[in-house]
C-alpha cells in the first residue's frame, strides 16, 4: 500500500539521526510532523503555523493589548509606584510565560530592584504582588 507521507517521514527520520538528536526530541518531532503532514499549507499559512506553534510551546503571548495605548521598554529607574506596565511577550518562556507574559498591570512596590506588580487585566490566575525584573516589563506612555 502506498504511504504518501512514508517518505518525507523516513527522511526526517534519517535527518534527526545523523544529528545525533536524543530519542526523546526525535519521537516528539515525529509526531509533531505526523499531523503536521496530514494538513495543507501554502507558504503564509506555514510559516503562521509554525511562527505562533513556536510562540505557544515556548509560552510567549500572541497578541498585546489593543487600541491606540503606547509601550515602552522598562528601564530600571524608569519606574515608580502606580505606573501602568504590561510582561512583555516574550518575558519569560514554559509554564511561568503562560502565567505571566502580555498580563496587565500596576506597579505596587518597588523592593532592591524588583518591580511588584499587581495583575488587574481580569485574566486567571489574578496575581497580587507578582516580583518582575524591569527588563521583563514594559511601561505605558499613552
Amino acid at each position: 500500500m502506498f504511504e504518501p507521507n512514508k517518505e518525507r517521514r523516513d527522511w526526517a527520520r534519517a535527518q534527526m539521526t545523523e544529528a545525533r538528536i536524543p530519542q526523546p526530541v526525535t519521537t516528539a518531532v515525529e509526531r509533531l510532523l505526523e499531523v503536521w503532514y496530514t494538513q495543507n499549507h501554502t507558504e503564509q499559512t506555514r510559516d503562521l503555523t509554525i511562527g505562533t506553534f513556536e510562540q505557544l510551546a515556548r509560552g510567549f503571548a500572541l497578541v498585546q493589548t489593543p487600541g491606540d495605548e503606547l509601550w515602552i521598554a522598562a528601564k530600571p529607574g524608569g519606574l515608580v509606584i502606580r505606573d501602568r506596565v504590561r510582561v512583555k511577550a516574550d518575558a519569560y518562556a514554559g509554564d511561568p510565560g503562560r502565567m505571566h507574559n502580555g498580563r496587565l498591570g500596576v506597579i505596587v512596590g518597588i523592593r532592591h530592584g524588583d518591580i511588584i506588580v499587581k495583575y488587574d487585566d481580569g485574566k486567571h490566575p489574578p496575581f497580587d504582588g507578582v516580583h518582575h525584573s524591569p527588563h521583563a516589563l514594559e511601561k505605558r506612555v499613552r
